[in-house]
């Protein structure tokens, strides 16, 4: 296939892959909410979708690399995920919104980290820039946040469970034009050796790997109390709805940015540099919000994210790939998906939740610390190959 053809799925795919994640992470509580559920019934929904997103993603990873064949367990999700969402939107009793919402999560938790996994393989060997493809995911993320709440502006928050289903049948739909799998007949020879539980097992207690995840785990799940109560923290210091949503807004656009230059970022900088940059630069954003900064500070902590998110996750994508045998790659992706958006997001968001009514925008500091200690992991990995990955950056990129 062309690599400008498999550029266009690709980048197609994603402009629609986020809209429902746009609408869903900022309004899906307040629809929960308009059912009759309880703070207490939604935290529970909250935890528990969580809790799936744990164990649905490594689960789905594997089957990939058993089968090598990524894009069929994407579509799979996908379609899965609209019909988890058409089911979910007749639910009305809390017992039942619970089991739907698990449902949702369990077939839409994978799409993303395979998606990933896929696109960075593809765009190394089609040589082209993955962060080009990969920012219609956040463009797509934004058109769902930013065009759900202009929607309900004028629409009940009752509708947006069917905006959600709209958006879940548009991005299964745009799943069938993915590309097929670079060089999937090599690579299914290449991985056949190396897939299984026993490899994944060695591949988590082998100590470069295990240094990597605590480090971008701890690095991503830094973002918690950004993400739980950031916005609760700009109202209480007075900042319009219209601020609050620019603010996402210009984080979002920086990410974008950020992503459109990646392959030069990777050619020159390299991926673990990427990710201490990523981290070491996290230390400083949650110390500036933990002191209640003013308006032209807080945009500069939000232009921030394009390097405490965007560059951290592009090293971390690069790395899984030049350091994971083929046949892993997907488990390791699936790994990473659920210790750092699952298991340490989770535990970041509790500890805001417990801290923040007292420590209130201090609770930032916790979040420093753990980028501080984040850092401390980082910078052992890079100890370890730093010139062996430096020569894996230069020859992926030679020919762009």
């Amino acid at each position: 296939m062309p690599a400008r053809i498999f550029s266009l799925r690709f980048s197609f795919f994603y402009a629609f892959l986020m809209i429902g994640s746009g609408l869903s992470l900022p309004f899906f509580p307040l629809w929960l909410h308009a059912k009759g559920l309880t703070v207490g019934q939604i935290a529970e929904i909250v935890a528990g979708m969580t809790a799936c997103r744990v164990l649905a993603v490594p689960l789905a990873a594997m089957i990939a690399d058993k089968y090598r064949n990524r894009r069929t367990v994407i579509i799979a999700c996908g379609i899965a995920t609209f019909f988890a969402y058409m089911l979910l939107a007749t639910a009305s009793s809390f017992g039942a919104i619970f089991l739907c919402s698990l449902v949702v999560s369990l077939c839409f938790a994978p799409v993303f980290p395979l998606a990933e996994g896929f696109s960075v393989d593809g765009s190394v060997a089609h040589k082209l820039d993955y962060g080009r493809m990969r920012l219609w995911a956040s463009i797509s993320f934004l058109a769902g946040s930013v065009g759900g709440g202009a929607l309900l502006q004028f629409l009940p928050i009752g509708t947006l469970i069917y905006l959600i289903v709209v958006a879940q049948g548009l991005s299964g739909l745009a799943a069938f034009f993915l590309p097929i799998d670079p060089d999937r007949e090599t690579l299914k020879q290449e991985a056949v050796s190396a897939s299984g539980l026993s490899s994944l097992y060695r591949l988590l207690i082998s100590g470069s790997f295990g240094v990597f995840l605590i480090a971008v785990s701890l690095a991503q799940g830094s973002h918690g109390m950004l993400y739980s109560f950031g916005p609760v923290r700009w109202d209480a210091l007075g900042f319009d709805k219209f601020t609050i949503g620019s603010f996402w807004a210009i984080s979002i656009m920086a990410e974008v940015t950020l992503f459109g230059f990646s392959n030069h970022l990777v050619r020159r900088i390299g991926a673990i540099n990427l990710m201490v940059i990523g981290i070491a630069v996290g230390v400083v954003r949650w110390a500036l919000m933990a002191y209640d900064p003013p308006l032209g500070v807080n945009v500069l902590t939000q232009l921030l994210h394009a390097i405490t998110f965007a560059m951290l996750h592009l090293g971390t994508m690069h790395y899984i790939r030049q350091t994971v045998p083929p046949g892993l790659r997907n488990s390791a992706q699936g790994l990473y998906a659920a210790f750092s958006g699952g298991i340490v997001m989770t535990a970041a968001i509790g500890i805001s939740g417990i801290f923040y009514s007292s420590l209130l925008g201090k609770t930032y500091l916790i979040m420093a610390a753990m980028s501080l200690v984040a850092l401390s992991f980082a910078l052992a990995l890079k100890r370890t190959s730093p010139k062996a990955l430096a020569a894996a950056d230069t020859s992926d990129f030679r020919q762009t």
